[in-house]
């Protein structure tokens, strides 16, 4: 069965193959549009389940050290590696409950324990920790040696490897705090070249004529309203953006600043947000909640802002 993520990128090329054939038959606006909406459609829901997957899987790795002590003693008692299983089956691993009695229920259906144990690691494949540490149990079961003393010796080593990622992590927390203000720095910049730039450049837009060349460039689109062609592709999204937030005339250098900027925002909150997650966790996926949390804040400040007048 395809997973969920697949389905959402599958759905996601679909779009741009359609974008793209609205490209090509001289609709750019409408492809255009589908393209990005279509992109939030999917990708947003791609990024969320992949870091709620993510999240989940850490979890596991933190519970994993508890489970392989408790094989241990279980072990030590005098059990077998199946009865042991089986045991821990009943104590609560958070998200790695479910795949411990996973691996009870195919004991029970008489399947092997070394393919119990292969199938788990598999599930394990995107954990490093785990799925080696389940492998050194397979060889070392198959072997015949001590796995009591592996399974504490591989959970010491496992929680010492974590402690250190923790403290990575406190020290990556400083890169982060950093990260969100020079984010909003530029966000700052952004709302005061609004405020001040635009309107100037609107005064001498209106007072200076060279020819047939104004200064009027104030806005570059306007060349471009009412034309459909690949070089103002751009220049339509800003369009759209006034119309549907408010902004102003499209044909205004309000409009054309707001939406250059606004997009600029965005563009740098969502990838700011994925560099955090990359610093700090070592994974851009884990940076997809920090990517959200910036492009929502900064864009709601900014309509806000907008909406007030104060751009």
């Amino acid at each position: 069965m395809m997973e969920l993520e697949s389905l959402l990128l599958l759905a996601f090329c679909g779009i741009a193959v359609v974008a793209t054939f609205s490209f090509l038959l001289g609709s750019l606006l409408a492809g255009l549009e589908l393209l990005i909406i279509g992109g939030i459609a999917t990708l947003l829901p791609y990024a969320i389940v992949r870091f709620l997957k993510f999240r989940e899987l850490r979890a596991c790795e933190r519970e994993f050290p508890n489970f392989l002590r408790d094989l241990a003693e279980a072990k030590r008692s005098g059990l077998t590696l199946i009865q042991a299983i089986n045991s821990c089956a009943r104590a609560d691993y958070g998200p790695l409950t479910k795949e411990v009695r996973k691996m009870k229920n195919q004991l029970s259906w008489n399947i092997p324990l070394k393919k119990v144990l292969e199938n788990f690691r598999k599930r394990f494949r995107k954990s490093p920790l785990i799925s080696y540490s389940t492998l050194i149990l397979e060889q070392v079961e198959e072997s015949g040696g001590r796995t009591e003393d592996i399974m504490d010796s591989l959970a010491e080593s496992i929680e010492a490897l974590r402690d250190l990622d923790e403290e990575r992590k406190a020290l990556m927390n400083q890169h982060m705090t950093s990260m969100y203000m020079i984010f909003f720095i530029f966000f700052g910049i952004a709302v005061a070249l609004i405020k001040f730039l635009a309107p100037l450049i609107q005064a001498q837009t209106e007072a200076a004529t060279l020819g047939a060349f104004t200064l009027g460039a104030g806005n570059p689109c306007s060349a471009c309203i009412g034309i459909q062609s690949p070089e103002c592709t751009t220049c339509q999204l800003f369009f759209s953006i006034c119309s549907i937030l408010g902004f102003g005339d499209i044909a205004s250098t309000s409009c054309y600043f707001k939406s250059l900027y606004l997009s600029m925002i965005l563009v740098q909150g969502i990838f700011s947000g994925l560099i955090i997650g990359q610093i700090t966790a070592g994974s851009v996926i884990a940076g997809v909640k920090h990517s959200i949390i910036m492009a929502v804040m900064s864009f709601g400040l900014f309509v806000l802002l907008a909406s007030v007048g104060v751009i």
